[in-house]
């Protein structure tokens, strides 16, 4: 099955992976940085849209996938992003999976993924493994804290957990949990507002949503 991100998303800015190209490859028989972040970008991507849209609509989404330029223009929209009005008759903007210029919250995911789980840390020299001899290391939680965060903006940002306070016009108070305010939204509001003006959009999709951290991981 063909992915959605690939590794161009990680050879500049916060999501910068060096020698994703082979670049310094590994002796003959180990992996390089593209070889282990082939893997990471294959297995995280699918466990994140299964999660983001459960198993039936995961399976409709890569078939569509498979041949965007034929399948149904909500998943062009849904990949590629678009501009749309909702049902208060507020412009919003939702930048698709793949993101505007690369930055995607699949590839964010990707990336604390391949951070956290191969224990490695940021060294002058790149991305090295702990026991490296000819680099100088300093902790990665800053970078991954960063990445995840930027993550959980355009993934569930409509969900927060510092809520705005609000009061109407007869002086009630009010939670707006959904950040209206902002002009772009996160996949979860995009895919609530697609059914809420189309009933038919995606009405089979089951979220799950992820915890926040701090910058102690936790």
């Amino acid at each position: 099955m063909a992915n959605l991100i690939n590794s161009s998303y990680f050879e500049k800015g916060a999501l910068y992976i060096p020698n994703n190209k082979d670049l310094n490859a590994a002796l003959p028989g180990n992996p390089s940085n593209q070889t282990d972040l082939d893997f990471y970008i294959e297995e995280y991507e699918r466990e994140l849209l299964i999660n983001a849209f459960g198993i039936v609509l995961y399976d409709e989404y890569v078939v569509a996938l498979q041949n965007l330029n034929q399948a149904d223009q909500k998943w062009t929209d849904l990949i590629d992003g678009k501009t749309y009005v909702n049902t208060s008759s507020v412009t919003k903007r939702w930048e698709g999976l793949r993101g505007a210029n690369k930055q995607s919250l699949v590839a964010c995911y990707v990336y604390t993924q391949y951070l956290r789980n191969y224990n490695e840390t940021f060294a002058t020299t790149g991305v090295v493994r702990n026991d490296s001899k000819n680099a100088t290391n300093y902790d990665a939680t800053p970078k991954y804290i960063k990445a995840y965060n930027k993550f959980l903006e355009q993934y569930q940002s409509d969900l927060s957990s510092n809520p705005r306070i609000y009061v109407n016009k007869f002086g009630s108070e009010g939670i707006d949990w959904y950040g209206s305010e902002k002009a772009t939204v996160s996949l979860h509001q995009f895919l609530t507002d697609s059914n809420e003006l189309d009933a038919t959009s995606f009405p089979d999709f089951t979220f799950k949503f992820y915890a926040e951290q701090n910058s102690f991981g936790i």
